[in-house]
């Protein structure tokens, strides 16, 4: 069983100010020291832009939108008791043209490795987003210049509930040279129940709860062939 060690230093890698959560929030209630690193969390050019995912969410602008889902971020990490730590990248639905932002996107994750020096590094399976697949395609790239530490994929939230999205995923992942191998997830937790519930706005654009939130987390240990070493 996967479980979160007291002694270990846990660092889970979040596309979006709510990810995390979702998807590891019975893993951080567990951990004694823990840093959520997430991706997007910067204002657009335009900060007055309305996307139709922010106005579902009953925001009028991205700079209400941001300010409010910051707070909702912190409030749920201040319940499982874990740190944060904010990359200021913005979200997709911000950006016609993302890629201008990836060198800065894997300079930004390494050194945050860097300084928190952590035992386990958990990140995104990488399912169905363009803003989850990059982050873990740039982490995935970065294992192998941490193979002591011990990694392990999530599966995104909510997007795994999609037809074979995780499968189709995991075999790209072991054509990189990366073999991945379910692990399991610890039991549900209060404290991960009341931290989803923070993130109301976000509630508010699915229209309820995602029954796939309920669902036992997923994990898989990633582990590089020699050879790619």
């Amino acid at each position: 069983m996967m479980q979160a060690h007291n002694n270990d230093a846990l660092v889970v890698v979040s596309p979006h100010l709510d990810d995390g959560v979702f998807s590891c929030g019975d893993l951080l209630a567990r951990s004694r020291r823990s840093t959520v690193i997430t991706v997007c969390t910067g204002l657009p050019e335009d900060f007055t832009r309305l996307t139709s995912w922010d106005q579902r969410c009953g925001f009028r602008s991205a700079a209400s939108a941001i300010a409010s889902r910051r707070e909702e971020n912190r409030e749920a990490l201040r319940l499982l008791g874990s740190r944060n730590l904010e990359l200021g990248l913005p979200d997709s639905q911000y950006v016609r043209d993302w890629q201008p932002y990836i060198p800065l996107l894997r300079e930004s994750l390494k050194s945050a490795i860097e300084r928190l020096h952590p035992d386990r590094v958990v990140v995104p399976l990488g399912l169905f987003h363009d803003d989850h697949i990059r982050v873990s395609d740039v982490m995935l790239s970065l294992l192998y210049r941490f193979p002591v530490l011990e990694w392990t994929a999530y599966e995104d939230v909510p997007y795994r509930a999609r037809p074979n999205v995780v499968l189709q995923r995991l075999s790209v992942i072991e054509q990189r040279g990366i073999q991945a191998s379910r692990v399991s997830a610890p039991c549900r937790s209060d404290r991960k129940s009341r931290a989803v519930w923070a993130y109301g706005s976000q509630l508010q654009g699915f229209g309820a709860l995602p029954e796939d939130v309920i669902r036992r987390e997923g994990y898989w240990r990633l582990t590089p062939s020699q050879e790619w070493l």
